[in-house]
């Protein structure tokens, strides 16, 4: 038999795996708040909590008493969701959306500054192309052309001295 001060220390370690339960709580719903994709799959994410949860309390349960199940380590576990959510979820939650918050707004902003700097690449690299284009063909084609005009005035000139 487990004396009776083992069991409270169980009992005391199972309340930290709620604290845990009640944190993870807490992230599911800043991404929920911050993310709308996450609204749209719902299902999945709340899927993907519950069984995290699982797996705590199960890691929590292994790591106290290798698994043996005693009805306190359920109690203690919502005794432990109870003083995170009614202690500090609202403080952690707060810092949470503002973390998140500002994450995304830097995620926005770097996408933006490249966006903006390939774009401005972009004409630097078209403009550069089309400049070496215009030397290549257009003025080899500027010289011929003047070449031929002046050959043709000059022509046109001895055309007329002929004629007089």
């Amino acid at each position: 038999m487990i004396p009776f001060t083992q069991d409270i220390t169980f009992f005391y370690a199972t309340i930290y795996g709620g604290i845990i339960i009640g944190l993870l709580f807490d992230i599911h719903r800043a991404f929920k708040a911050n993310f709308k994709f996450m609204k749209y799959c719902s299902f999945f994410f709340d899927a993907l909590f519950w069984s995290l949860t699982t797996i705590i309390i199960f890691i929590t349960i292994n790591a106290i008493e290798s698994f043996e199940l005693r009805y306190y380590h359920f109690v203690a576990l919502f005794i432990g969701f109870i003083l995170y959510y009614n202690t500090i979820s609202k403080f952690i939650l707060t810092i949470m959306n503002k973390i998140i918050s500002l994450i995304t707004n830097l995620f926005k902003k770097t996408i933006k500054y490249i966006v903006s700097i390939s774009n401005n690449l972009y004409y630097v690299i078209i403009y550069s192309l089309h400049f070496i284009f215009d030397i290549i063909f257009y003025i080899p084609n500027i010289f011929l052309a003047s070449r031929k005009f002046i050959k043709r005035k000059s022509l046109g000139k001895l055309k007329i001295k002929k004629r007089v």
